[in-house]
C-alpha cells in the first residue's frame, strides 16, 4: 500500500464498507469510480483492513528496531562476561545473558573490543632468521634489475586433507582492548588420504592438482615431469622460458628423484632445498599461495 496516498486508503476503507465488506466487491467499485488510478490486489485491501482494525490507522505500521541494551548494569555484566572468558563468542553471550547481539557488539565497540583471531606459527630456530634475511636481500636485488621479476616466479604449495582436528581461525576470537598476540604453535603437516598442489604464477592460478596418498619423494617427481607440463600449457612458451619455480621444504621436495627433475626442468631457475636459491624454512608468510590454499581446506572442514 505504500504506492497510495493516506486520502486514497481512507476512500477504499469507506468503499470497503459500502460494498458490504467484501473485498472482491470493494475492488470492483474503486475500479469503477477511479478507472483512471492503480487497481488495489484485494489481498492489499485485506491488509489494509487488518492494519485498520489493529491499530485504527490507515497507515501501515513501522517496524521498529529493537531498543539497544547498552545501560550500566548490562555494560557490566558483559565485560563481565568476557573478562571471565575472553573467547566467548557474541552469540554465547546473547543466549547466556539475555542480551541482543546488536546490544552486545555496541558494547564492544564503545569500549574499543576487537575480536582478535588467533594466529598459527611455526616456530624458527637455529639458522631460519639468517635464511630469511637472505632470501629477502636476494629479493630485493632482483627488484632492482627487474621490477616485474616475481612475475615470474611459479609459487607453488600443498594442502594435505586428514580427517584430523584443525583449527578454524575465523571461528576462533580473542576479545581484547590490545591485541593479546594470541598464538598456537602447529607442527608438520601429516598425510592421510589425499594431497593438494596448487600454484600461482602472476595472475594465473596453476591447477590444483590431487595426488593420492602420502606424498613421496618419486610421486613428486613423476608429478613435475608428467603432469606439470599439461598445467602450464596455457602459460605463454616466452613466460615459461624465464620461469623460476618455488617450492617448500619437505621431505619430498627434497628427495633426490625431485631435485633431478627440476634441475632439468628449471636449470639454475628453481627455489627450494638443494636449488639455485634456497627457501627458508618455516616461512608461509613469504608464499601468497600459502593463505590461498589454507582457506580452501578451512572451507571444505566447515
Amino acid at each position: 500500500m505504500t504506492h497510495y496516498t493516506k486520502e486514497e486508503r481512507i476512500e477504499m476503507l469507506l468503499i470497503y464498507g459500502e460494498s458490504g465488506r467484501s473485498s472482491t466487491e470493494a475492488q470492483r467499485m474503486y475500479d469503477q469510480r477511479y478507472p483512471e488510478k492503480r487497481l488495489p490486489s484485494r489481498a492489499a485491501l485485506d491488509r489494509l483492513i487488518t492494519t485498520f482494525r489493529e491499530t485504527g490507522s490507515v497507515c501501515s505500521r513501522k517496524k521498529m528496531r529493537p531498543r539497544l541494551q547498552t545501560n550500566e548494569p548490562a555494560e557490566v555484566t558483559v565485560l563481565a562476561a568476557v573478562a571471565n572468558n575472553p573467547h566467548i563468542s557474541s552469540r554465547q553471550i546473547q543466549k547466556n545473558i539475555g542480551i541482543s547481539k546488536t546490544s552486545v557488539l555496541h558494547i564492544f565497540k564503545r569500549h574499543s573490543f576487537h575480536p582478535y583471531h588467533i594466529a598459527l606459527h611455526q616456530e624458527l630456530h637455529g639458522n631460519d632468521f639468517i635464511n630469511r634475511i637472505e632470501f629477502c636481500q636476494w629479493a630485493l636485488q632482483q627488484l632492482e634489475v627487474n621490477e616485474f621479476f616475481f612475475n615470474r616466479i611459479l609459487f607453488t604449495d600443498e594442502s594435505t586433507f586428514t580427517n584430523h582436528g584443525q583449527v578454524n581461525r575465523r571461528n576462533m576470537h580473542y576479545w581484547s582492548v590490545e591485541n593479546p598476540r594470541w598464538l598456537r604453535q602447529v607442527e608438520r603437516q601429516r598425510p592421510w588420504s589425499l594431497n593438494v598442489w596448487c600454484g600461482v604464477l602472476h595472475n594465473r592460478i596453476i591447477g590444483p592438482f590431487f595426488i593420492d596418498g602420502t606424498l613421496n619423494g618419486q610421486k613428486y617427481a613423476d608429478f613435475l615431469s608428467q603432469q606439470l607440463p599439461n598445467l602450464l600449457e596455457e602459460v605463454p612458451l616466452e613466460t615459461r622460458l624465464q620461469m623460476w619455480y618455488q617450492h617448500g621444504g619437505c621431505p619430498a621436495h627434497n628427495a633426490r628423484v625431485a631435485r633431478t627433475v627440476l634441475h632439468e626442468m628449471f636449470p639454475e631457475h628453481w627455489i627450494g632445498r638443494g636449488g639455485h636459491i634456497s627457501w627458508p624454512a618455516r616461512s608461509p608468510d613469504l608464499n601468497p599461495l600459502d593463505f590461498f590454499v589454507g582457506n580452501v581446506k578451512e572451507h571444505c572442514l566447515q
